[in-house]
């Protein structure tokens, strides 16, 4: 009995953490557009630069 303990405590764990996780919103709302953010370039003329696409 003592063995299944721990498992059980981290299923209860799990799902109580992904009911939570339900509530919270992600991502663009329709109609938003990303903020702008760099990204290193590794070919081209730029390679080896950080670049910002906006």
């Amino acid at each position: 009995m003592k063995r299944l303990v721990p498992p059980i405590a981290v299923l209860a764990l799990g799902l109580c953490a992904a009911a939570l996780a339900g509530d919270l919103e992600s991502g663009l709302k329709v109609g938003d557009s990303p903020g702008a953010f760099n990204v290193k370039d590794v070919t081209g003329p730029s390679a080896g630069r950080s670049l910002c696409y906006r």
